[in-house]
């Protein structure tokens, strides 16, 4: 059995491997989805699996079992980024460029008011590990400043207006602040690819091929002491250059990769439970985590909220493992719970939607770029995560971004599209993605001009 599970291991191994390479093989390719996602079960995943490999104590076939869901959640995920080449046309909007940047000032203002009512929580509740009741309204809202960040950053790169430039860097001194004293990967992340896909969407400029290689190497290394980052980052005196160089990457690791991972150890248990015990709630998760999300108890009351939720059953009751407190049970997991192996479809249809949506970027329009940019960190946390990031992201998109998106289009007038893109590599008017063509600034037009 070792060794059955050892081969499974070398196989996704070899996929993650594969899928970096593409990413690697012409400029741009990075960007697209089945990069990043390979990078995550690089970094994030695969370490957890030799140490769980030989575990004695994991129930009989349960890791075979995970390893056969992971491998298809990522063979998937490359698939349904490959299946379609179409971009997504309802968002072809043309923008009225004096309006996207009132809007990007407007949300960054709006977001940071919540994270300021954030601020002033007690300690206590600020540390919780799950927030519950005022904090989460307070951080639905709070998700604005994010929407008028990357608008922002789309303004300047595309514009240079020191306006644009203003509200970009306020936001940033938000997602600096979460990220040095929260320690929070997500918003790392987001931040960079929100700032790279813009100079990318925009101006063509993509970073060296072999530097995203070196990140994911890096993330491998740093990934496994997030926990002791955040503890020291925590601390009153807040993180220090001496403290973070204390840190044992390199042993912390080691002991990962000897050990198992705690989220690769739910997946295992929660897979298992699933499988022996048939436990399958057919998209029910998803829809209780909409309930959750965007209907507020505060003002219905937790009782009647209750009644649109659906009654599901809790795995973990069928075995004797308790999830560390913290860790996540993986996006495999829950799509297995939810149709049990074909439950992987859910990647599949995660890399169709980005796939569309990057299309349409490629061609110069502005709302698929937004959509892009701020769904592709929940997308890599439906891997880590649970698959509900990418839909609870894009319901919460479309209720706060499409409705100032609108405001901000100039009536009538569609994105040029291919008729507005110029050649950057040597597949000139070939109209696919990932091959070297950029946008012509002239999609945006200042107010009261026509193009």
């Amino acid at each position: 059995m070792e060794a059955t599970n050892f081969i499974l291991i070398l196989i996704l191994l070899g996929l993650c491997l594969a899928m970096l390479a593409t990413g690697i093989r012409r400029k741009g390719l990075i960007y697209e989805f089945p990069f990043f996602a390979g990078a995550i079960f690089f970094s994030f995943v695969l370490p957890q699996l030799p140490g769980l490999a030989l575990d004695p104590h994991l129930p009989e076939a349960a890791f075979a079992k995970t390893m056969v869901v992971t491998l298809s959640c990522a063979a998937l995920t490359w698939l349904g980024w490959s299946v379609s080449d179409q971009p997504m046309r309802h968002l072809s909007w043309e923008m009225n460029e004096r309006r996207l940047i009132t809007a990007a000032v407007f949300l960054s203002l709006a977001g940071a008011f919540f994270f300021f009512q954030i601020s002033r929580l007690p300690e206590d509740v600020k540390g919780a590990s799950l927030y519950t009741g005022l904090p989460v309204a307070y951080l639905f809202f709070a998700k604005l400043l994010n929407y008028g960040f990357a608008l922002a950053v789309i303004c300047f790169v595309r514009t240079r207006s020191r306006v644009a430039l203003a509200t970009a860097a306020f936001g940033a001194l938000f997602y600096v602040d979460r990220i040095v004293f929260a320690g929070r990967r997500g918003d790392t992340s987001e931040l960079i690819l929100l700032i790279l896909l813009a100079l990318w969407f925009q101006r063509g400029i993509a970073v060296p091929r072999m530097l995203p290689l070196a990140g994911v190497l890096a993330a491998t290394l740093v990934m496994a002491s997030t926990g002791d980052y955040r503890k020291v980052a925590t601390t009153e005196e807040g993180p220090s250059i001496e403290q973070v160089t204390q840190i044992d990457f390199v042993g912390n690791l080691k002991y990962l990769m000897v050990n198992g991972g705690p989220e690769m150890r739910n997946a295992v248990y929660k897979i298992n439970a699933i499988d022996e015990n048939m436990i399958l709630d057919f998209g029910a998760f998803h829809w209780n985590t909409l309930v959750f999300n965007f209907i507020p108890a505060q003002l219905v009351g937790a009782e009647f909220k209750g009644l649109f939720s659906i009654p599901v059953d809790n795995p973990y009751e069928f075995t004797s493992h308790l999830p560390m407190t913290g860790s996540t049970e993986t996006g495999m997991a829950d799509a297995f719970g939810s149709f049990w192996y074909f439950g992987a479809v859910k990647f599949l249809l995660i890399a169709l939607v980005l796939n569309r949506y990057y299309r349409s970027a490629m061609l110069g329009c502005i709302p698929a770029q937004l959509f892009y940019m701020l769904l592709l960190t929940p997308g890599m946390h439906s891997i880590t995560h649970h698959t509900h990031f990418v839909l609870t992201s894009w319901v919460h998109l479309t209720i706060f971004l499409i409705p100032v998106l609108m405001w901000a289009r100039v009536p009538g007038r569609r994105a040029a599209g291919a008729g507005h893109i110029r050649s950057a590599g040597p597949h000139a008017g070939t109209g696919r993605a990932g091959t070297g063509q950029i946008p012509v600034p002239s999609v945006l037009t200042p107010a009261g001009q026509r193009n």
